[in-house]
């Protein structure tokens, strides 16, 4: 199975309907589990921790932040197929809030990578890496939608 975990909630009914427009395609259940977010920086911590109480000891966690490894599309796709090929537990990507992640919870992922030295907003994130999972699967399936 495959979990998001993101700080904050979607409230943008446009990233909502693109949301949906891929999970609808995709080959897999995918479950999203949105974590309180706090109001300054001063919160981090907390956030961290409502996010890592969410983990299971077997889970494959990627955190997404800026200071992660940079891939392609075909790199992404090696690290779905690595993931669904060799790991036993849930596949776990987490998205961080405006104040990023916690020191611990980037101490817990398993990977970190970046989607661009660009900042976006954690709910557009979510469209992002949805489209990119998506991406990643049909590259994986020889699926046209790549190109």
């Amino acid at each position: 199975m495959m979990k998001i975990i993101c700080v904050g909630k979607l409230s943008q009914p446009h990233l909502k309907t693109g949301i949906e427009h891929y999970q609808k395609q995709l080959p897999f259940k995918l479950t999203w589990i949105d974590i309180k977010d706090e109001p300054d920086v001063r919160g981090l911590d907390k956030e961290g921790e409502r996010i890592i109480s969410k983990l299971k000891s077997d889970d494959l966690i990627i955190a997404l932040a800026i200071e992660g490894t940079s891939l392609d599309s075909e790199g992404f796709a090696r690290l779905l197929d690595d993931a669904f090929s060799y790991h036993q537990g849930d596949l776990v990507w987490i998205i961080g809030g405006s104040h990023g992640l916690s020191e611990a919870v980037k101490k817990r992922a398993s990977k970190l990578i970046s989607f661009s030295n660009l900042t976006f907003p954690h709910q557009l994130m979510r469209l992002i890496l949805i489209e990119q999972i998506y991406r990643g699967v049909s590259i994986m399936r020889q699926h046209p939608y790549h190109k």
